[in-house]
Formats: structure tokens, C-alpha cells, sequence
């Protein structure tokens, strides 16, 4: 067993053997009324009694799948089908629901000086709950939001808010394309209230030149409405500039991010955050001085464990960049820490993370 393959057994006896079996294997699906997939058997069927197996892979990370075994036989008329019960097992894999610390604990999560665990609330869209944790500020918290698709609970992305700022000052998440898909949604939702956050937390308009700039996109939630709807919420944007930068550069970057998230047993976790360094005010909202975006992409091993890990970083001025490419805003991990003085991926082992935030060469 492993995230993305299983070997099916089964046993058969009593079976005529002339004319031998026609065809065996097993029907495989994740529900036990709709076992769609059909895997048979390489092993040659000449016995009376024995048993026999099949490979099955491309399977999803801890999800349940129920299977069937499956003869086709002589009767002494004509050849006939007998089935064995329903079985199930369960993939291996990393939980998009981090253990331990709650959502917390993901990889792709900032140290920080939590004070313990807040409100707990509905989520606007979706079935699914918003989780805050509060920090020794009273002006700034964290709120992670979720969504279900598919009967399975998934972490969209957590904002950590500043009052001061009516902004996130970082979101983290997860991209990967199975756990992440993309159906080509497009944008489902529209600026909205977060519930997590009162509404003085929150920016209701953007300024002269500049544009609500999301930090995690539209596009990178694309599985489902209500996780693409999320997007939209006042904490997952701040000011930033428009042309030149927000519909340029930044753009370009958010595309490839898209284009490039990872599947099988690599995850790609990201930080996007803003700097405010002698930043100035519109409509008495602050303005970033500076958008950067950190990358570290981890692989691991069938049972889970983390086996390497590679990183990067990017950070732009909020102001236009027509006709440069994101390429020429790389950077290390490191370098935004020292700036933000925040210890980014500290869930990361740090045999993995040192190595990794030290680099300065793109991922792709």
C-alpha cells in the first residue's frame, strides 16, 4: 500500500478448469455502489483452486476505495461471471489536515507566538468551518479557512491580519494539482466580508491606481466554487499597484505557480506577504511598499516521511515592472526573513529547511 498504488489479492476455489476461466481482476472505485475502474489479473489461471492479484496505481492520497474481485467461468453451458464481496483499504499519504497543532502545524505555516486557539465559526461559503488563533497582539491574528469537495475536508489557506493594516500581512497554502484541481471554474465570487475577522479588520475598497492584489488566486483554487469563493474574502488581498505589476509580473508569476504545482508524493507550500517599508496611505489604508512570494517545494516517501526539499523567493516594490520578467526578483527564503524578521516553514525538519531558504535558484 502507498498514496498512489495498491496490490489487490484474492482467492478462488471449486473452478472448472476446462475450459479455464475466461478473464479475472477486480473492480475498483471510491464508493461501493460505483466500482468504475477495472484492473485484471496478469497471472495465469489454470487451477481449480489458488489465487491471484493485480496492480493497481494512480490512485489518490488517503482516500478510501472499495474493490471486487471478479471471475468469468464455465458453467458447463457458457461462460458465466462470479464476484468475491466488497473489500476496502485506504491510500497512504500527508493529510491535507495537518495533525498535532491543528492547521497549524502544515508545512507551509510561519513560527509564530500563538497565545492558543480563538473563535470558531461557519464559513460564508461552504459546509465547512474558519478556525482563528490568537497572537499577544490585540491587533493581530490568524484564521485558517476550509471548504469540503469530494466528502473530504481541505485547508484552503491561513491569513495572518494586521487591525492596523485592514490587510494580511502573509497567507500560507498548499499547491498541488490532485488534492487542488483545476475544473476551470473561473471566478466564482466577488469581494466579501471574511467572517473570521470583524469589519474593522478589513479593507472595503481599493485606492486610486491600485487593485485589491490576492495572495492566494483565484486561480489556484479552482475544485470547487466554495474554495474559489473563499478567495475572495477581504483578508486574502491588500493594495496593490495595477498596471504594470498586479495585471503584469505579478500575473506572470501566479501562472506559473499554477503551471507548475506539483503532483504524486511532492507538495508545493507557499507564503505570500507584503512589507510596509515608509509605505504611504490611500483612503487611509496603508499601502505595501513591497509583495514578495516564497516557495518550497518537499517530496516524500511512501510512508509519508519528508525525503528533500527545495526553495525560493521573489519579492517586488509595489509600483509598476511593464515589461520585466518575475525571473529578475528572485531571491532566497533568508533575505525575506531578515526583512520580516519571521522564521518562515519552521515545520520544515531543518536538515531540509536550512539548505533550502539558503537558495536562490528558481524551482522550474
Amino acid at each position: 500500500m502507498s498514496a498512489s498504488g495498491a496490490t489487490l489479492t484474492a482467492t478462488f476455489e471449486g473452478v472448472r478448469t476446462n475450459p479455464a476461466p475466461q478473464e479475472a481482476g477486480f473492480r475498483i472505485g471510491t464508493s461501493q455502489n460505483a466500482l468504475s475502474t477495472t484492473v485484471y489479473t496478469q497471472d495465469l489461471l489454470n487451477a481449480a483452486s489458488g489465487s491471484f492479484s493485480a496492480e493497481v496505481a494512480s490512485l489518490a492520497s488517503l482516500t478510501t476505495y472499495y474493490f471486487q474481485a471478479f471471475m468469468t467461468v464455465w458453467d458447463g453451458t457458457a461462460y458465466k461471471e462470479i464476484t468475491g464481496s466488497v473489500g476496502s483499504f485506504t491510500t497512504s499519504g500527508t493529510s491535507p489536515v495537518p495533525t498535532g497543532n491543528g492547521y497549524l502545524s502544515g508545512y507551509e505555516i510561519p513560527a509564530m507566538s500563538w497565545t492558543g486557539k480563538g473563535a470558531t465559526g461557519t464559513e460564508t461559503y461552504g459546509n465547512t468551518k474558519w478556525y482563528s488563533y490568537e497572537t499577544s497582539s490585540s491587533t493581530q491574528k490568524a484564521a485558517t479557512h476550509t471548504y469540503s469537495y469530494n466528502g473530504k475536508i481541505y485547508r484552503n489557506y491561513t491569513t495572518f491580519v494586521d487591525k492596523t493594516k485592514k490587510a494580511p500581512l502573509w497567507c500560507a497554502f498548499v499547491m498541488h494539482k490532485t488534492a487542488y484541481p483545476d475544473n476551470d471554474l473561473g471566478r466564482t465570487g466577488s469581494w466579501h466580508q471574511d467572517p473570521a475577522f470583524g469589519s474593522d479588520w478589513q479593507q472595503e475598497s481599493s485606492g486610486s491606481g491600485y487593485s485589491r492584489g490576492h495572495f492566494v488566486a483565484s486561480n489556484y483554487r479552482q475544485a470547487c466554487s466554495d474554495g474559489n469563493k473563499q478567495t475572495f474574502y477581504n483578508t486574502n488581498q491588500a493594495l496593490q499597484y495595477q498596471t504594470g505589476f498586479n495585471d503584469g509580473v505579478w500575473n506572470t508569476l501566479e501562472n506559473a505557480v499554477v503551471s507548475h504545482a506539483p503532483t504524486g508524493r511532492d507538495t508545493l507550500y507557499v507564503v505570500v506577504g507584503t512589507l510596509y517599508k515608509n509605505s504611504t496611505t490611500v483612503g487611509g489604508v496603508p499601502v505595501p511598499s513591497h509583495f514578495y512570494k516564497l516557495l518550497m517545494k518537499c517530496s516524500f516517501n511512501t510512508a509519508g516521511a519528508m525525503t528533500a526539499a527545495s526553495g525560493c523567493a521573489y519579492l517586488f516594490t509595489n509600483e509598476s515592472h511593464s515589461g520585466e520578467s518575475y525571473s529578475s526578483f528572485i531571491t532566497t527564503i533568508n533575505a525575506i526573513e531578515q526583512e520580516t524578521g519571521i522564521d518562515f516553514f519552521a515545520n520544515v525538519p531543518d536538515q531540509f529547511e536550512t539548505t533550502a531558504e539558503a537558495s536562490s535558484s528558481p524551482l522550474w
